[in-house]
C-alpha cells in the first residue's frame, strides 16, 4: 500500500526534531563541561594568588625584598633593519596607503640602487672595506658610505634591500663586492652573503643596499725580536 504524504511529512518532522534534540542535548553537554573546566581555572587562579601572597609573605617577614616586575619596551623589529645611520631623514615620512602606486610598481621598473651602506665591525674592518668599496665608487651614481659598527654587534652578517623587486640588482652588487675582496684575498668577505627583502621605512628606502660585513680575524701579534 503506498504510503501517504500525510503519514511522509509526519515521519519527516519527527526525524528533525530528533536531529534538533540530539544537538541540543549535545550542546548543553558541551556548555557543561565547558563551565566546570572554567570553573576548575578560576579555582586554580585562586589558588596561585593565595601562594603568591604567602610567599611574599614569607620573604617579608625574613627580610627579602621581592623584585618589581621588569618593564617591557617595545622596539621595532629589533635585529632586523641594520643600524642606521641618519641618511636621508628628511625623506623618512610615511607617504600613507596609495593603491595607485602600489598598482604601477607592479609594472615598472625597480629603482635604480643609489646608496650602498657597508657595516663594518671596527675601525681596522672599515679600512679594509674602504678599500674595497673603491672599485664599487667608480659608478657615478652609487653612493657608497662604510659604517663602523661595534665587534659584538649582534646584526647577523648578510645584506638588506627594500624593495622585492631589487632581488637581481641587489645580489649583482653584492657579487661585485665579493670578487673584490676575493682579488684582495680577504676569504671572510668573498663567500656569498644571505639576503633580505625587507620593506622600505624611514631611511631604509628602495634605493638602498645594506650590507653586514662578518669581522675579520685580529692581526697576527708582532714577531718578537730574536736574541
Amino acid at each position: 500500500m503506498p504510503r501517504s504524504p500525510l503519514r511522509a511529512l509526519v515521519g519527516g518532522t519527527r526525524q528533525m526534531l530528533a536531529a534538533q534534540l540530539f544537538v541540543s542535548v549535545v550542546a548543553v553537554a558541551l556548555a557543561g563541561w565547558t563551565l566546570a573546566v572554567s570553573n576548575e581555572l578560576m579555582r586554580e587562579r585562586d589558588r596561585l594568588r593565595e601562594r603568591v601572597v604567602q610567599l611574599e609573605g614569607e620573604l617579608g617577614a625574613r627580610g627579602i625584598v621581592v623584585p618589581a616586575a621588569p618593564t617591557v619596551v617595545p622596539t621595532r623589529a629589533d635585529g632586523v633593519y641594520p643600524a642606521e645611520i641618519g641618511l636621508y631623514e628628511q625623506a623618512s615620512s610615511d607617504p600613507g596607503f596609495d593603491p595607485r602606486q602600489i598598482f604601477s610598481d607592479l609594472f615598472a621598473p625597480p629603482p635604480v640602487l643609489r646608496t650602498l651602506v657597508v657595516h663594518a665591525r671596527g675601525e681596522r674592518d672599515a679600512e679594509a672595506a674602504q678599500r674595497l668599496t673603491e672599485e664599487l665608487r667608480v659608478d657615478g651614481e652609487l653612493e657608497v658610505v662604510v659604517h663602523v659598527i661595534a665587534l659584538r654587534d649582534p646584526h647577523q652578517s648578510g645584506y638588506s634591500y627594500y624593495d622585492g623587486r631589487q632581488s637581481r640588482h641587489a645580489a649583482s652588487l653584492v657579487a661585485r663586492f665579493n670578487d673584490s675582496a676575493r682579488r684582495a684575498e680577504i676569504p671572510q668577505w668573498s663567500a656569498q652573503l644571505r639576503g633580505t627583502a625587507l620593506p622600505a621605512q624611514g631611511e631604509f628606502t628602495a634605493d638602498r643596499l645594506d650590507i653586514i660585513l662578518p669581522p675579520l680575524p685580529p692581526a697576527p701579534a708582532p714577531a718578537l725580536p730574536t736574541p
